[in-house]
């Protein structure tokens, strides 16, 4: 493994595992009663629809799909709605997400957080959480969705790309993203864990420092001549 310079991750199910339990009891008290039953079954379905199509995510836009969906959800509810899930969401951290945080923060590395949802939702658990402290730069639902190519390229700024990593559980959004942007990627899934991730990044910088001290001594030695 390269050493990288920016490290870029996905937020949920990559770092935070959520529960999402409390999110519907502030929608039952705004959804009008009679459209209920059929805006729960189909509330995910319509978010998926929504990020396959719109390049971003906006409380107009939102508002507007559910309305064509037959489902009364105004912008002012949307807003209240992210609030909301910032408040009420509670996460269990992935394990080794801590150690790997503040390993990649000793070396002086950037810490990206690129998410397709509201930055109104994630930053107070991020900040719940105690990892809001860590992060450089993070780059939400509103700026940009993955995986289409814009989200990445405000990621990955203006950082050489063969210096950048992905680190996300989804192969469609996350590693179709980061092939797309030209930078290498990491997938967590049940074979690959974030502390297999953290512990080859400390086993890397180890043999690559190691290498470095081999070098020194032999080009030293050469003087010595």
């Amino acid at each position: 493994m390269k050493p990288y310079k920016k490290y870029i991750f996905d937020l949920d199910y990559t770092l935070l595992i959520p529960d999402w339990s409390h999110e519907d009891d502030y929608l039952r008290e705004r959804i009008p009663v009679e459209e209920q039953e059929e805006f729960f079954k189909q509330k995910q379905g319509i978010l998926n629809e929504y990020e396959l199509e719109e390049p971003k995510y906006d409380f107009k836009t939102l508002s507007a799909k559910f309305k064509k969906h037959g489902f009364t959800v105004s912008e002012d509810v949307i807003s209240g709605w992210m609030i909301h899930n910032g408040d009420t969401i509670i996460d269990e951290v992935v394990d080794g997400v801590v150690e790997l945080f503040e390993y990649l923060k000793s070396k002086g590395k950037d810490i990206v957080i690129l998410t397709s949802w509201f930055s109104g939702t994630q930053i107070p658990r991020l900040k719940r959480t105690g990892l809001y402290p860590y992060i450089n730069k993070m780059v939400a639902g509103e700026d940009a969705m993955k995986p289409d190519l814009e989200s990445f390229q405000l990621a990955i700024g203006d950082t050489p790309k063969e210096d950048c990593i992905m680190i996300g559980d989804s192969i469609r959004s996350d590693k179709a993203g980061a092939d797309r942007a030209g930078i290498d990627s990491y997938i967590v899934d049940k074979e690959h864990s974030m502390r297999d991730f953290y512990q080859m990044v400390v086993a890397s910088d180890q043999k690559n420092a190691q290498l470095g001290k081999k070098k020194n001594e032999a080009v030293g030695g050469s003087y010595g001549k």
